[in-house]
């Protein structure tokens, strides 16, 4: 028979447990992010398992949960996005359908954008928020009132094909593409005129 105290320190020793495997599933995510602009580049999971102390029992676990999550928004949720909602103390998830009209810049011909110098370094912190601090979750518009939250929506006006969502708003994926170029001049301190993305060209316009 089990004691109480027996009983407490297995429930603190599982939450323990749960803490460390989420944290875990983090790590690993955030180091898979590495692959951006790296496409061509092996990386060893093996290495960062023996890094992380993950068990060899676990490895395949661990990429089949991944390779199934990547199955499934290619799948079931191409077309939607996941976002949570809170109704009498009780979290859903629920889906809303991606805004089609952030494909309306498609029939732009030539496919050359106008931006401002101003408005490309709010976009520019509204990346880095997104990617570093977010860790890719959308921003909620709704929630409280931001400088942020009022740049986003500044530049969602006037650059709707940034950003696709309602209520919870995410970058579309030029705009991820854009944003990670801005972040790659920023870094090397090079001069933004224009930016090439496929068959787009940004071009800056100096403010005043």
């Amino acid at each position: 028979m089990t004691s109480i105290s027996e009983s407490d320190s297995l429930d603190n020793s599982n939450s323990r447990r749960n803490r460390y495997d989420f944290k875990l599933l983090l790590k690993i995510i955030d180091t898979l992010g590495q692959f951006e602009n790296n496409y061509n580049k092996k990386f060893n999971f093996s290495k960062m398992a023996q890094c992380l102390r993950i068990p060899n029992s676990e490895i395949d676990e661990i990429i089949d949960l991944l390779l199934n999550f990547q199955n499934l928004f290619e799948s079931v949720f191409n077309n939607h996005r996941i976002k949570k909602s809170r109704l009498n103390n009780q979290i859903y998830l629920t889906v809303d359908e991606k805004d089609e009209e952030i494909v309306a810049i498609n029939d732009i011909e030539p496919k050359k954008i106008s931006i401002s110098s101003e408005h490309l370094k709010l976009f520019n912190d509204i990346i880095y928020v997104f990617k570093f601090v977010n860790r890719g979750k959308g921003f909620d518009i709704s929630d409280g009132k931001t400088e942020l939250l009022d740049n986003l929506k500044e530049l969602k006006n006037t650059h709707p094909y940034l950003f696709e969502g309602n209520g919870i708003t995410y970058p579309t994926k030029l705009g991820i593409e854009l944003g990670d170029l801005i972040i790659s001049y920023n870094k090397s301190n090079r001069h933004i005129k224009n930016l090439t993305i496929g068959n787009y060209t940004f071009m800056v316009e100096e403010d005043g």
